[in-house]
């Protein structure tokens, strides 16, 4: 037996067939490939032109540091004889180095407006190097007159007192000094370069993978919602073409699962319905029996049966899938209906039924009749828990957090913590229970609830005793019918 209003069976191979007007599924492995070739060439351009900047930066650096060696003699001269001290010849490696011929280095000097005071043989317009705004620069890479030429201004005072500015610069048009040092001075930012990209690449890629997960993650959350109001089946759109054939496993199996249960489902209601004509039979000809103990007492244990049967019905008929229909309905005008309608019957088994009035309708979205239905097991459960004389409650609570919350109150002796859990679930039955049945009731409530995507709870009375809480969710209210409609 098959329920006509489950989705059809798919196979693996026909959930990885495209949807017409919709483009086929896409590769997993194709598009990580192609998004780390992406961030793989990223961040091989960016590295190259951080690498560059970095390396460039120590190299001018330390070029730095070698100009300002390579002028010492020019700047101690300066601070010990001012400018008297350059009137001789510079001598032995510093001559060479300054040396128009032989060398590519390069002094002059300047006081603090960039006056020009002293020069070395053949500067020409190249030095000082004085900015526009008549601001000398610390540092420069091209001379006054426009040549490479790389250089560091270095202040010194004179035996005078003057403050004057030393610019150091070498000729880098000409043959120049490499500079061993440059390696070992560009190893550490290199390495730090090399760190800092392999920490971004790490989190690119984790991101990647979050993003391209993101069809598993939103199927879970489709698996969780499968029996609670969610889609049936887990949606294939947008799965990866390697991930197909276990989502469709997964709905195969869920297909076989259904046909399982509505074979159950329809065995135990065929059941039913075929002891409900013996036992309606067997009540009639006890009808016909002389009152008396045993006959009495056959018309009680046949009436349980009946129950029993009757359990066994609405079991099966909750057990269905019970799509939420769309539009909603009074909940304070169904409490009210019930509360009329088991108030004869609370009365007749000594309990006082009460249900205070609502002051408004307070709408929910779902099927009047299922919780009504709840309802009714509810305060059916209220009684058979009752003491002798102990009233019944069934009431809106305020509601909280966008949910209508009903409440039935008995003072029976409520459901020990420990078991609050289980209390759901099929065949539990409380010790004090006064009728027999299969335990089947407060499973059909909650089971109902989660259709509607509410929640059923249980906690202690006031006063003792059990407390049921159903959560609904809140509706809008309908729009008035006007005149024409």
């Amino acid at each position: 037996m098959r329920n006509p209003s489950a989705p059809a069976r798919r196979t693996p191979a026909e959930g990885a067939e495209a949807r017409p007007g919709s483009p086929g599924p896409h590769s997993f492995v194709a598009r990580l490939a192609a998004a780390y070739a992406v961030i793989g060439l990223g961040a091989l351009v960016v590295g190259g032109v951080i690498l560059h900047q970095t390396l460039s930066r120590v190299v001018w650096l330390e070029h730095q540091r070698g100009i300002l060696a390579a002028g010492a003699e020019v700047t101690s001269r300066m601070e010990r004889e001012g400018l008297a001290g350059l009137s001789r010849p510079l001598g032995g490696e510093s001559g060479r180095r300054f040396d128009a011929s032989t060398g590519s280095m390069l002094y002059a000097i300047t006081d603090a407006r960039g006056d020009r005071l002293a020069v070395s043989p053949g500067v020409g317009s190249q030095l000082p190097r004085v900015e526009e705004n008549g601001l000398i620069p610390s540092t420069f890479q091209q001379g006054q007159d426009g040549t490479r030429l790389w250089g560091v201004t270095h202040w010194v005072t004179a035996p005078d007192g003057k403050r004057l500015a030393v610019q150091i610069a070498q000729d880098m048009e000409r043959s120049y000094i490499v500079l061993d040092d440059v390696p070992a001075a560009a190893l550490g930012p290199v390495v730090l370069v090399l760190i800092a990209g392999g920490v971004l690449l790490f989190i690119a890629n984790v991101g990647l993978l979050i993003l391209l997960s993101s069809p598993l993650r939103r199927a879970a959350r489709e698996a969780e919602r499968i029996g609670h109001g969610g889609p049936p089946r887990l949606d294939e759109e947008g799965i990866p073409r390697e991930l197909l054939p276990l989502i469709g496993a997964v709905n195969g199996a869920l297909d076989r699962l259904d046909d399982s249960l509505e074979w159950q489902r329809g065995f135990s209601a065929e059941v039913a319905h075929e002891l409900r004509t013996p036992l309606a039979i067997i009540q009639a000809e006890l009808d016909l029996l002389d009152a008396g103990a045993v006959t009495d007492r056959l018309r009680r244990d046949v009436q349980e049966l009946a129950e029993l049967v009757s359990d066994l019905l609405e079991a099966a008929e909750a057990a269905r899938d019970m799509p939420v229909a769309e539009g909603a309905f009074d909940l304070a005008e169904l409490v009210a209906h019930v509360a009329g309608r088991f108030a004869p019957i609370a009365a007749r088994e000594g309990h006082p039924l009460s249900s205070p009035p609502a002051n408004a309708p307070v709408w929910v979205r779902g099927e009047r009749e299922a919780i009504g239905r709840a309802l009714r097991n509810l305060v059916e459960n209220a009684i058979a828990h009752s003491p002798p004389g102990g009233t019944v409650t069934l009431r809106l609570a305020a509601a909280r957090e966008g949910m209508a919350v009903v409440e039935v109150a008995d003072q029976g002796k409520g459901v020990p913590e420990a078991e609050r859990k289980s209390v759901f679930r099929r065949h539990w039955r409380a010790g004090d229970v006064r009728r027999r049945g299969l335990g089947l009731g407060l499973s059909i409530v909650e089971r109902i609830v989660s259709a509607h995507g509410g929640t059923a709870e249980v906690g202690e009375a006031t006063g003792g005793g059990a407390l049921f809480s159903l959560n609904l969710p809140l509706a809008p209210a309908p729009a008035p019918a006007t005149a024409g409609d």
